[in-house]
């Protein structure tokens, strides 16, 4: 499903102004060295030296004008980097000579062509699909000064080997589920009170949209069963509801809520999906996987959800119909909704590392990314849903000489050719975990099995993002109501 892509050529984007960003390069002599100096001192008269001269300045010889051209090649061009490699080469001047290029455009409506364009999802000829920024590749809205602090570092060992997205989760009332497959761990992010729930074979867990509850798959003798505890406190929680499973379909790998929460739906071992209804858990059996289904996730305006299975296929069902309208295929693939429009998604495949902008009402891609070797492996791909800003936790090297010693960071990417931030910890790497739920934290784990805070934007600027927006949506609000009375 994903067809090979055509590479389409850039603006070259100099740094001539940026003396910090220019690439190492050697400075000789020129080859003429030798005969200049000899014509040089051969000079016969006083005049013939001071020719480079304006009143008291003197102008040196390599500002002539016959010799711009000659030393422009010393200053350099900078190389177009690879974005997923940009983490090796970060310098604090990027995001400066980025935002001068992006201002620049803007200001004489500059259409900046992308690193790559893709093809059609059918595999027709390759076509240019403007998305609904001529600076991005999706909606965005990156943050002025796109700086993520670690706010918090606690010991957690067994936390890395293997991370299970489907085993943690974040309530809106700031606790912390996690579960390694043999109890839940419940961390209170506010008072940092650590409970621990003895659960039999726990196999997925996560918490509704609004925090009352939360859901765990898991076992009760040999039969899979998912249960529904109900947050009463801090301290705690009621099973109010217990939902047992016939035994061929394995157990529960994986659990999504509908973001209004009336539904729970749930994939399994053998690649059926239960949809099941609050509060009774009326169930409704979805049966187009062939094998271990490993993702679900709701659009935020609820009109699809998709789902993701071992064998690397991508199914897309409408949210209301629950019937499946399109079918992608890859190879080990993540995915994440966009949070604003509710129509795009990014489609990543692991390794080779391949990134898909994905307009699901067009079944077009509009923008994509794709490797040709081995040496960069994405972990996940996720969306900030204040900013629009793409994560992209990927695995590289430390070195080319040394591929088994890696190393792993998080791109904060604004477009598949723009870099914004990188968030990394040199001594013990950075892998993603999970958003807080309203978007202004991550959690991230490192090699050490240090569990870590991250603050990806400051709650004061994420209260004034959306206060502007309700603002914007009042206005339009008023604009489109004048407009009605203007007609009747």
């Amino acid at each position: 499903m994903f067809v090979e892509m055509s590479v389409c050529d850039t603006p070259s984007k100099s740094s001539k102004m940026d003396k910090k960003s220019l690439t190492p390069f050697t400075k000789v002599r020129r080859k003429n060295w030798q005969q200049e100096t000899a014509s040089y001192k051969n000079a016969k008269t006083k005049s013939q030296v001071l020719c480079h001269s304006s009143g008291d300045r003197f102008i040196p010889k390599r500002f002539q004008q016959d010799a711009v051209d000659l030393n422009l090649k010393f200053i350099g061009q900078r190389e177009e980097r690879d974005i997923l490699e940009t983490g090796a080469l970060w310098t604090a001047s990027y995001w400066r000579q980025s935002g001068f290029i992006s201002a620049i455009n803007s200001t004489f409506g500059i259409q900046e062509r992308r690193l790559l364009q893709f093809s059609s999802l059918q595999g027709s000829s390759p076509e240019a699909v403007t998305s609904g920024s001529a600076d991005f590749d999706w909606p965005c809205n990156p943050r002025p000064r796109p700086i993520a602090i670690q706010v918090a570092t606690h010991e957690m060992p067994g936390i890395v080997s293997p991370v299970d997205y489907n085993m943690m989760d974040w309530s809106p009332k700031d606790m912390v589920a996690i579960s390694s497959g043999q109890d839940i761990m419940l961390w209170h992010n506010l008072d940092e009170t650590t409970m621990i729930f003895s659960v039999d074979s726990p196999t997925a867990l996560r918490y509704s949209p609004n925090g009352k509850y939360l859901s765990i798959g898991c076992f009760d003798g040999n039969y899979p069963v998912l249960d529904l505890w109900e947050v009463k406190s801090n301290m705690e929680f009621e099973v109010t509801y217990r939902k047992f499973f016939l035994k061929s379909i394995g157990c529960i790998t994986c659990i999504e809520w509908s973001p209004d929460g009336e539904q729970i739906v749930c994939g399994t071992m053998t690649g059926t999906i239960m949809v099941l209804a609050m509060p009774k858990l009326k169930s409704k059996l979805i049966r187009e996987h062939r094998e271990k289904v490993t993702s679900i996730k709701f659009s935020p305006n609820q009109k699809y959800f998709a789902s993701s299975d071992n064998s690397g296929t991508i199914y897309i069902f409408d949210g209301g119909l629950k019937k499946h309208i399109l079918k992608l295929r890859g190879r080990s693939v993540v995915f994440d909704w966009h949070p604003w429009t509710g129509e795009d998604m990014v489609v990543a495949e692991r390794r080779p590392a391949s990134i898909f902008i994905l307009n699901i009402p067009r079944r077009q891609f509009v923008a994509s990314y794709k490797r040709r070797d081995h040496k960069i492996t994405i972990k996940t791909v996720t969306f900030s849903k204040i900013t629009g800003e793409l994560l992209v936790n990927v695995l590289r090297p430390v070195s080319p000489d040394d591929m088994n010693c890696v190393t792993c960071e998080i791109l904060v990417l604004a477009s598949l050719n723009r870099l914004v931030d990188l968030m990394c910890n040199s001594e013990r790497g950075t892998i993603f975990l999970m958003w807080n739920p309203d978007g202004t934290n991550i959690a991230t784990v490192g090699l050490d099995d240090t569990f870590s805070v991250w603050s990806f934007i400051p709650p004061h600027r994420r209260r004034a993002i959306l206060r502007g927006k309700e603002q914007q949506g009042a206005k339009e609000k008023s604009s489109s109501l004048s407009l009605f009375k203007g007609m009747r």
